[in-house]
């Protein structure tokens, strides 16, 4: 079992871009704490933006956390409820040596965990995390008295991280008027959301508003075609032009058309990609395994599309790494550079609606109609052996894979083919694209033959 991953979920799964679990039972208060305080070490005296998101452990994790920050000279800026975006954007606005997202992103609401972001906004880079797991081995160098500092707490970040969008200059504010369902899942999208619609000047209602009594989610967290069928149905019934789905830390977005049809977290990134080049064009970055759509948008408009290992920090490298100012993932995270390095619901949402207003004639199935249509294979098998076993009868019986970054990944013809191990629990991941289904299964059939193999 690899360094940081536990099938019982009795200890946190720990990596250099952050510590999670279930709380209480695979993630305390103390587990906060002390990885807070290392990386109070880490980015050194100065202010920490501190932000989270609605789960009820949130405000005992967030104390957590002001606590090691404090006991290792940091000063805590607590922003209180918030996106983790509006974390990042906050770090870089206020000069701040670095900032934690208490979030679980779109795991269930008794899971937490706390994500880590460096000065620069961008969460911790690979010598930075590499750093930061050497710390956690030392014992902690904890201030005196005269020298532990005291949290402050600022206002307002939500309000300042939707102005900046809706000023970019990619965004329409102005012409087509247009009404918006929001899903937000009873988490920071519900802040977010309303602040950029109102900022652009659209119609909303919300669903899904608040969290359960009992610290549930009140639909499944991550935001699916299966888990946002409310929201379909409330686009329809209200007559509204667009459905936004949120993840409960406001970072990736899925689209809802008019006709109700949820059109997938797919066409987030693809979507924004076009809009974009349509008025700047550029190199693309998303990661191995995001659509094709992305491939397609960039074709449109003449302009290239490389592609980096699975993860937000791998993108915004390989982004540095082509020149590239607009990026994303298929998860429904849009990066663009005019605003900030890391995911932002705010930015899909800003650029979504922009088309749309630059379109006047045009809805927003009939965008996403525009594009091919693709099969999509996503499944994980059990596999707790040597990755490099299977990587030897995978490449021997598929061939040699045309990138080996972050797994192997093949190029096919109408799609791709990407296996890769889990960084979190022992499986391997079988993520496959193509325009027929004949290709998909072989593949899928080749790989589960191999890995009977290998067991």
């Amino acid at each position: 079992m690899a360094p940081g991953r536990d099938s019982t979920l009795n200890k946190p799964i720990i990596s250099g871009s952050g510590i999670r679990g279930i709380f209480g039972r695979s993630l305390t208060v103390q587990d906060a704490c002390s990885f807070a305080a290392a990386f109070g070490e880490l980015v050194g005296p100065g202010r920490v933006i501190v932000g989270r998101d609605t789960r009820k452990s949130g405000p005992a994790v967030e104390a957590a956390v002001c606590a090691g920050l404090m006991g290792t000279g940091c000063t805590p800026v607590l922003i209180g409820v918030a996106p983790t975006p509006t974390v990042q954007l906050e770090v870089t606005g206020n000069n701040a040596r670095g900032g934690i997202a208490v979030t679980s992103s779109h795991n269930p609401g008794q899971w937490n965990a706390l994500k880590l972001i460096d000065s620069d906004g961008v969460f911790l880079r690979t010598d930075r995390r590499k750093k930061l797991m050497e710390l956690l081995k030392e014992p902690r160098k904890w201030v005196n008295y005269r020298s532990a500092p005291v949290a402050e707490h600022i206002d307002g970040a939500v309000e300042r991280h939707a102005e900046l969008v809706a000023g970019l200059p990619m965004v329409t504010r102005e012409g087509r008027k247009l009404k918006a369902v929001l899903d937000v899942t009873g988490a920071t999208g519900g802040l977010l959301g309303p602040a950029m619609m109102d900022a652009l000047g659209v119609e909303w209602v919300i669903i899904n508003g608040e969290m359960t009594p009992d610290g549930d989610f009140p639909r499944e967290a991550e935001p699916r075609t299966e888990s946002l069928s409310m929201l379909g149905e409330e686009v329809r019934k209200r007559n509204a032009d667009i459905g936004f789905g949120f993840d409960p830390d406001g970072d990736r977005l899925v689209l809802v058309d008019e006709k109700g049809r949820v059109i997938g977290e797919e066409f987030t990134i693809a979507l924004a990609i076009d809009h974009v080049l349509s008025l700047k064009k550029g190199h693309v970055v998303v990661n191995l395994s995001t659509s094709s759509l992305s491939q397609n948008a960039a074709e449109r408009h003449d302009c290239s599309l490389f592609r980096s290992p699975v993860g937000e920090v791998n993108v915004v490298e390989e982004m540095d790494a082509q020149g590239a100012d607009i990026g994303g993932e298929g998860n429904g995270g849009v990066i663009h550079r005019d605003c900030h390095m890391g995911r932002d619901s705010a930015v899909g949402m800003a650029y979504i609606i922009s088309w749309l207003r630059n379109h006047p004639e045009q809805t927003l199935s009939a965008w996403a109609d525009s594009f091919p249509e693709y099969i999509t294979m996503k499944t994980k098998v059990e596999f707790s052996g040597d990755f490099s076993v299977l990587e030897a009868g995978l490449t021997e019986a598929m061939g040699m894979p045309d990138d080996n970054r972050d797994g192997l990944w093949w190029k096919r013809e109408g799609g791709w083919v990407h296996i890769r191990p889990s960084g979190t629990e022992p499986v391997v991941r079988f993520i496959s694209e193509n325009t027929s289904q004949h290709v998909l299964d072989t593949d899928y059939a080749v790989f589960r033959k191999v890995l009977a193999c290998v067991e």
